[in-house]
C-alpha cells in the first residue's frame, strides 16, 4: 500500500477494531489446537451472537431436516471456520451500522457486501470448492476498506465518495466501486482493496482474507499463492455479480460478467444465469439472517429477466462501434467513424429457439419474450401485451399510465444521403440512450421502423412530459460525427398520451392508449417536428 496512506491508517486513532467477541474468536482460529468447547464458551459470552447463530443453522443455507436445539449442534454443524465467518460477519455489520458522523450509506453498502458473499457461497457450491463459509466471509469483507476509509477520514473521503456515486433517472443513487477505486488512487495514492488487504492483516485475521480484499477489484493485480487463486477469482466475479443486483441498469453488463464467468472458470452462460437464479432465490433468506433489507420479488425476477434479456441480445448481436454520446461541454472535437454498414445479423428468435432445443424446460419464461433484431428492445407485438397488462394494474391500482411515440424526424434523409447503416447506428443509439433513462418499471419497445414507445407506470403528464424534455434535450445535444468528418443532426418527435389524464378516462384498452399517443405525434410532426404534444392540447410543447 502507498507509505503515506499506510502511515495515515496507522496513527489514525479513530481506526476501526473488531468486537471483544469477535476478536477472541480470531484468537481461536489462529490456535492450531482449539477445541469446539472453547468456541462455545467465547460464543456463549454473547447471547445476541448465539441466537443469529442459531437462526443461521437452522435456516435453509444449511438445508437441515432436523432443527439443532443446542450450542453444541450449532458448532457441530458449523464448524471452526464456518462459526467464525458468521460471529465475525453479525458483528461487523452490527458495528458499521451503528457508526455515526460517516459519508457513507452503509445500508447500501452491507446490502452490497452480503450480496457479494451470498454470490460467493453460491460460486463454490457450484464449482464444489470446499470451505462455503470461508468463501462467504471473504466476499463479506472485500469491500471493508470503503467502511474504513469512511470512518478514518470522513471529512476528505466524503467528497470521493459522492463524485463516485450515481443517480439514475428514476432510481436510488449508489456507489461506483470501480469508479470510486480510480478516484482513490488519483487521490490518496491507494484503493479500498489495499486498504482492505490492510485492515485484515492490522486484525490479525486468516491470509486468505487479506488476499481476497487485495484482489477483490482485479484478481491479477495481485501475486496470490496458487491455493488462493479461485478464491480471489470468485470474490472479484461475485462483486461484478453483486452490482448486476444493486446497481440500477447494471443488468446491462451481464454478458461481460458472463464472459469472466467464462475466462476464469469454464462455465457457459447457462451456468452462470443458474447461479443468478439461486442468488435470486437464496438472498431473502440470507438477508433476513443479517438483518439487511433484501429485494422484493417483483424487483428479483425483474432483474433475472431483464439480465436474460441481455445475454440473449448480446449472444446473436457483436454491436458496432457505439456513436458518441457526449453533451456540448465536453464534447470532443475528434470525429466518431461509423460503419456505413452493419454486420449481418440473425435473429434473435433462431438463437433463443436453438438453446431452448438444447434445454427446453431450463427457463421457459424466457420463451415469452420477443425483440426486435436491431436494437434488442421489446417488439411491437410485445408491446401490445404490456400495455394491456399495465393498463389493468392502472385501473385496479388507481395510479396514471402514460405512453409516449418518439419518431425519428429525418431518419429516412440520413437513410438516403448516409446509407442505411448509418441510420441503422442512430437507432441502435438511442435505443440505449432511452433503456438507460428510465426507470425499472418503465419499459422501452421498437413501434415501426423509426419510432420508440414508452411505458411509464404510475407516472402522471406532468413526470412524463419532465422525464421527455429531458431525454429531448440530451438528443437535440447530441451531434455524432460519421466517416469524413460530417456531422448528423438528429431531432424526434414525441407524441404523449396519460391514463386517466389528457380525456382519456374512459379508456378501455392498450390500443386506443397507443392510438391516442400516436394522434398527438402525428400533431407534433405536422407542428414541424422536434417538438412534444400532449394528447387533447392544442400546441405543441
Amino acid at each position: 500500500m502507498h507509505a503515506e496512506l499506510e502511515q495515515r491508517l496507522s496513527f489514525c486513532g479513530n481506526l476501526p477494531s473488531l468486537p471483544a467477541v469477535a476478536l477472541k474468536m480470531v484468537e481461536l482460529a489462529n490456535d492450531p489446537d482449539v477445541h469446539l468447547n472453547d468456541v462455545a464458551r467465547v460464543i456463549a459470552m454473547d447471547p445476541a451472537l448465539v441466537t443469529k447463530l442459531f437462526r443461521a443453522a437452522n435456516s435453509p443455507l444449511y438445508g437441515l431436516r432436523r432443527k439443532v436445539t443446542n450450542l453444541k449442534q450449532v458448532l457441530s454443524l458449523l464448524g471452526l471456520q464456518g462459526t467464525l465467518a458468521l460471529a465475525l460477519g453479525f458483528s461487523l455489520i452490527a458495528t458499521g451500522r451503528d457508526a455515526d458522523g460517516i459519508p457513507l450509506n452503509t445500508e447500501q453498502f452491507w446490502r452490497r457486501s452480503l450480496m457479494t458473499a451470498t454470490a460467493c457461497r453460491i460460486l463454490g457450491e457450484r464449482l464444489s470448492m470446499k470451505n462455503l463459509e470461508e468463501l462467504f466471509l471473504a466476499g463479506l469483507l472485500q469491500g471493508i476498506g470503503v467502511l474504513a476509509l469512511s470512518m478514518i477520514i470522513p471529512q476528505s473521503y466524503g467528497p470521493l465518495l459522492k463524485d463516485a456515486t450515481e443517480h439514475p433517472e428514476g432510481a436510488t443513487a449508489v456507489l461506483n466501486y470501480q469508479r470510486l477505486a480510480e478516484l482513490e488512487r488519483e487521490r490518496l495514492g491507494d484503493d479500498h482493496a489495499a486498504v482492505g488487504a490492510w485492515l485484515m492483516q492490522h486484525w490479525r485475521l486468516p491470509g486468505y482474507l487479506r488476499v481476497a480484499a487485495a484482489g477483490s477489484l482485479d484478481p491479477d493485480s495481485v501475486d496470490a499463492p496458487d491455493r488462493y487463486r479461485a478464491l480471489v477469482q470468485s470474490v472479484a466475479l461475485a462483486a461484478h455479480i453483486a452490482d448486476i443486483w444493486t446497481r440500477p441498469h447494471d443488468w446491462q453488463h451481464s454478458p461481460e460478467v458472463a464472459k469472466l464467468a467464462q475466462q476464469w472458470f469454464g462455465l457457459e452462460t447457462d451456468h452462470y444465469l443458474e447461479i443468478l437464479e439461486q442468488i435470486g432465490a437464496k438472498f431473502p433468506e440470507i438477508a433476513a439472517l443479517f438483518q439487511i433489507k433484501s429485494l422484493d420479488a417483483a424487483q428479483i425476477a425483474g432483474i433475472l429477466d431483464q439480465a436474460r434479456e441481455a445475454l440473449d441480445i448480446r449472444a446473436v448481436q457483436r454491436w458496432p462501434e457505439r456513436i458518441s454520446q457526449k453533451p456540448p461541454s465536453t464534447r470532443s472535437s475528434r470525429p466518431v467513424a461509423l460503419p456505413p454498414q452493419l454486420p449481418p445479423t440473425p435473429t434473435l428468435a433462431s438463437a433463443r429457439n436453438a438453446r431452448l432445443q438444447r434445454d427446453p424446460m431450463t427457463r421457459p419464461s424466457a420463451a415469452q419474450y420477443a425483440f426486435d433484431a436491431l436494437t434488442g428492445l421489446l417488439n411491437q407485438p410485445r408491446l401490445g401485451d404490456r400495455l394491456r397488462q399495465e393498463l389493468v394494474a392502472a385501473k385496479d391500482q388507481k395510479w396514471p399510465l402514460s405512453v409516449a411515440l418518439l419518431d425519428v424526424d429525418n431518419l429516412r434523409k440520413i437513410n438516403d444521403s448516409c446509407g442505411h447503416g448509418v441510420g441503422d447506428q442512430v437507432l441502435v443509439a438511442l435505443a440505449r440512450l432511452l433503456s438507460s433513462n428510465i426507470r425499472r418499471q418503465d419499459v422501452v419497445a421498437r413501434h415501426q421502423d423509426d419510432a420508440f414507445a414508452l411505458v411509464l407506470p404510475a407516472s402522471g403528464v406532468k413526470d412524463a412530459r419532465n422525464l421527455i424534455e429531458r431525454l429531448m434535450e440530451r438528443i437535440r445535444d447530441w451531434e455524432p460525427v460519421i466517416e469524413g468528418g460530417r456531422s448528423l443532426r438528429v431531432t424526434i418527435s414525441v407524441g404523449l398520451a396519460t391514463y386517466p389524464e389528457t380525456g382519456l378516462a374512459a379508456c378501455q384498452s392498450g390500443e386506443q392508449l397507443l392510438e391516442a399517443a400516436n394522434q398527438a405525434l402525428r400533431s407534433a410532426q405536422e407542428a414541424g417536428g422536434g417538438q412534444l404534444v400532449v394528447h387533447g392540447a392544442k400546441t405543441a410543447r
